[in-house]
């Protein structure tokens, strides 16, 4: 029987685990200590207005730095190789955990921020994963490669807000502050440096060479925008990314000001998110390529993405918010896996890094919007900020279906 994992590329997909953990554990802890005037972070006479400016400092410098970061990564990956590269962003990965630690054990807002922000410059293990995967993939089998990259994303994102709530309890033991997460996941980390730099072996040779430059993130858009398929890709995606994003980042902030939840809290009802991600991949997807093609897929699970998460929004319930975060994270895993697989066949082998370059990227510019969309939380208010991130979603399954068409016509 077929191996789920690709050969080879275990210690690659352990890197892109870790990176999603110190990701996913990152959330619940930002919003439990810079919304609460229990933390003395952010001093307890601060106004509501300046938390939620500094909780969405928090949430957009990770992918402003993933911005600047993945693409230039991921052109370098089709340069230096993928090894080098991961091992460089691994390291860099456990320097940025061990920064927020020491921000959050010294009360230091802005080294906890910078820390923040050298996560995000750092990772480009992502892309750099899809691109491995994509490098020993056919095209017959690169949508269930893909499928188990965003794996490894999901039991990050599952593992990490456990490990978050876990860590930074003291009622479980005294030692436990919510820097203890950050230094677990820098030790995590350092073992990824180890493991990749021993096991793990290179799978790109270089045909041709490549110039990089400082504006590459800029340049990166002007070139997807030239290519007509990744230009529509991008956009689609781009409108996806910032309607999932808004229910991603504002459903805890959500949970802890209506239900005063508290860090454990938050992170079980992330790491459910994370759960139902490994779920949809384990049970759904594998199932659904038998009887339907990646984009039937996509623009299916688009469709029930938005309306899950329109739903939630507009019945403020506690059980229901539970209920639907399943629905929720599957089907925007299956089109997240999707997307990210019609990015891979819209290109030319030579051009996988690249191609996940701009996906990273364009990731990333829509989470940095979502991040800002914490100042328009005393005007609009928390539900009507999710229930247009799931308006969004459906608008990025009605493109989906023309370009889909389009293809077919064509």
């Amino acid at each position: 029987m077929r191996s789920f994992i690709p050969r080879g590329i275990s210690p690659c997909l352990y890197a892109v685990m870790i990176d999603a953990m110190g990701f996913g554990l990152v959330y619940p802890m930002m919003t439990a200590i810079l919304t609460s005037t229990a933390h003395p972070l952010i001093p307890v006479d601060a106004s509501l207005v300046l938390r939620h400016f500094f909780l969405g400092l928090g949430f957009l410098l990770y992918p402003l730095g993933m911005f600047f970061g993945a693409s230039f990564l991921g052109d370098l990956s089709d340069m230096w190789g993928r090894k080098k590269v991961l091992l460089f962003c691994m390291g860099g990965i456990f320097l940025s955990f061990l920064l927020m630690a020491v921000g959050t054990d010294f009360l230091s807002l802005w080294v906890l921020m910078l820390g923040r922000l050298l996560s995000g410059l750092m990772a480009g293990s992502q892309p750099i994963a899809q691109a491995a995967i994509a490098d020993l993939s056919t095209q017959k089998t690169k949508a269930l490669n893909m499928t188990s990259m965003t794996l490894a994303l999901s039991v990050g994102n599952a593992l990490g807000p456990f490990l978050g709530g876990f860590f930074s309890d003291s009622n479980l033991l005294p030692l436990f502050t919510f820097a203890t997460p950050f230094y677990f996941s820098a030790l995590l980390a350092l073992s990824a440096v180890v493991w990749i730099a021993g096991a793990f072996e290179e799978t790109f040779t270089q045909t041709r060479s490549k110039t990089i430059h400082f504006m590459r993130p800029i340049h990166i858009f002007i070139e997807a925008f030239q290519h007509q398929s990744v230009r529509f890709l991008s956009i689609i995606f781009l409108i996806m990314q910032v309607g999932f994003s808004l229910y991603f980042q504002l459903m805890p902030v959500w949970l802890h000001t209506r239900w005063n939840y508290v860090s454990w809290q938050l992170g079980t009802f992330n790491g459910l998110i994370g759960v139902s991600f490994a779920l949809g991949l384990l049970l759904v997807m594998r199932m659904a390529l038998k009887f339907w093609d990646i984009e039937h897929i996509t623009v299916a699970t688009l469709f029930l993405t938005g309306i899950s998460q329109m739903i939630s929004a507009l019945i403020p319930i506690e059980l229901f918010q539970w209920i639907l975060a399943v629905p929720v994270a599957l089907f925007d895993c299956l089109a997240y896996t999707g997307m990210l697989t019609c990015f891979s066949k819209a290109v030319s082998a030579q051009l996988q890094g690249w191609a996940m370059g701009i996906s990273g990227s364009v990731m990333a510019l829509a989470w940095v919007l979502a991040g800002l969309s914490t100042n328009l939380i005393a005007t609009l208010g928390l539900p009507c900020l999710i229930l247009t991130g799931g308006i969004l979603i459906i608008l990025s399954g009605v493109l989906m279906c023309f370009v889909k068409t389009q293809k077919g016509a064509k």
